[in-house]
């Protein structure tokens, strides 16, 4: 019999990719949007309860049950509010806005009237009502109530004795804003309050039901090496993408 021969493969040719090492990747599995995370979140604590021998050793499937519950009460918190937010409240947004935006101006005045030195600068500010904050740096709090009284009895109060209290950004920028602001937390305060609080909490519970499922993906891949995108998809993963 002859030999068979074999055809050499090409440099330039791709040898195909088994089941085993196709490459995961979890932020094509894992939702961006809060409705269908929620879904995955709720579908994945339900099959991970069917699976005893699933451990992560730094999360329970019991706490993330919870967690994934609390994700999905928290969006429901933040509909409804926001469906039951009024003009005012609206404006409340607005004024937010505003005040940031005011913020940002007001810093480059204290800065110009520091001789633009940083160190003098930062150290003016907290007399202003400022306060650190790690992705902005100096700010007014995000709490409503906290900011009304920052603006009360610091910020307004600085700026009125400041140099440049006549300016564009001066005292009647923030003293015309504040009394408005005042008005309406008096009217909204209580839904104002739910609305900040709903949206806080979903952030917080975002970030770790994405941080448990992103471990699972890649726990299924390591368990079930040549049949895990079955598996993803029996525990809710169900899209290559979102």
């Amino acid at each position: 019999m002859a030999d068979q021969s074999t055809t050499p493969v090409s440099a330039g040719a791709s040898t195909p990719t088994s089941t085993a090492d196709a490459v995961v990747n979890p932020k094509l599995l894992i939702p961006k949007k809060d409705g269908p995370l929620a879904e995955v979140g709720r579908l994945a604590a339900e099959a991970w309860g069917k699976e005893p021998w699933f451990v992560l050793r730094w999360k329970s499937q019991a706490d993330f049950a919870t967690l994934a519950a609390e994700f999905g009460a928290a969006i429901t918190d933040k509909r409804s509010a926001a469906a039951a937010r009024t003009p005012q409240s609206q404006r409340l947004q607005e004024l937010d806005d505003q005040f940031d935006e005011g913020l940002r101006i007001l810093k480059k005045y204290i800065n110009e009237d520091s001789g633009y030195d940083k160190a003098r600068t930062d150290a003016r500010l907290p007399g202003f009502g400022l306060i650190t904050r790690k992705s902005r740096g100096f700010a007014l709090s995000e709490d409503r109530n906290e900011r009304l009284v920052a603006l009360r009895d610091m910020l307004i109060p600085a700026v009125a004795g400041a140099p440049f209290a006549a300016r564009d950004y001066g005292a009647g920028f923030w003293q015309t804003r504040f009394d408005e602001y005042k008005k309406l937390l008096d009217q909204t305060g209580g839904l104002a309050g739910k609305v900040s609080k709903s949206v806080s909490q979903k952030d917080t519970a975002k970030l770790e039901l994405r941080k448990v499922l992103q471990a699972v993906v890649y726990a299924l891949k390591a368990n079930f090496p040549e049949t895990f995108e079955a598996e993803l998809r029996s525990w809710g993963f169900r899209k290559e993408s979102y």
